[in-house]
């Protein structure tokens, strides 16, 4: 005599599972191709004025070819897309722009924007995986990459400077560049960071810092000694990108 099945709406739920992943991928697709076109949009309507610096990074650029001379990229979390699209923008004088993504479900999301614009994604979780993403990171700028990094990412707090890029930078030997950006027009978020949003045929303002060569550092003090005061000069490009900004708009009125 057979038993009878201890669950016997098992069967019954495999179907509903399907359909549940299925969903998942048509949204995640969805997504994916929105966000996408959303910054393909912004890339082709946004005007880009670099403000302060843009002989820094000229003269980095000029050092050699990008894509063997890379370098460590900085910015606040809030200009997260701002920031990327002006770096995104260099590509076209030869640097590899990367990025850190988790290997997360969104992570997988993100990876496909990210070579949808052919920037390298870079798989790990600097607040998961720590140490692994820390080597990732590493590898890439090695391999010619210029890893964008957020000083108070991922999860803040918001505009206080994290170690990270300063050990990125000491360990791979590129120098570590902070970037400013402000959009003329942009939507605000309720998320930790205030991430501003930038709206089509904005003006983007960048303010460049100069490279810094971090070198040997002598522990985690030092570090954060580092960290600490190129937060406040990541304050300071922030202060005048949105300076440009408001003198701009202040000449039109």
């Amino acid at each position: 005599m057979v038993p009878p099945d201890p669950s016997p709406g098992r069967a019954e739920r495999r179907p509903e599972k399907k359909r549940r992943r299925l969903h998942q991928r048509v949204l995640t697709a969805l997504a994916e191709w929105g966000l996408s076109r959303y910054i393909w949009l912004l890339c082709l309507t946004c005007r880009i004025r670099v403000v302060h610096g843009g002989a820094d990074l000229d003269a980095v650029l000029a050092a050699g070819r990008a894509d063997e001379r890379p370098v460590v990229p900085c910015a606040w979390h809030q200009s997260l897309v701002s920031s990327a699209i002006f770096m995104r923008a260099q590509r076209r004088r030869g640097l590899q722009v990367g990025f850190l993504i988790s290997p997360s479900r969104e992570g997988r999301f993100m990876s496909g924007v990210a070579h949808a614009h052919k920037m390298t994604a870079i798989r790990g979780s600097s607040s998961r995986t720590g140490k692994a993403a820390m080597a990732a990171l590493t590898e890439a700028v090695r391999d010619g990459v210029s890893p964008m990094m957020y000083g108070d990412g991922p999860r803040g707090p918001a505009q206080v400077f994290k170690p990270g890029a300063v050990v990125l930078a000491s360990r791979s030997g590129a120098p570590l560049l902070l970037v400013g950006a402000t959009a003329s027009r942009y939507v605000q978020l309720r998320s930790w960071d205030a991430c501003h949003i930038p709206m089509p045929f904005c003006r983007l303002d960048v303010a460049i810092g100069m490279p810094w060569s971090i070198g040997t550092l002598d522990g985690p003090d030092h570090a954060q000694t580092l960290a600490t005061e190129l937060g406040d000069r990541l304050v300071e490009l922030n202060r005048i990108a949105a300076g440009a900004g408001t003198r701009a708009a202040s000449s039109r009125a």
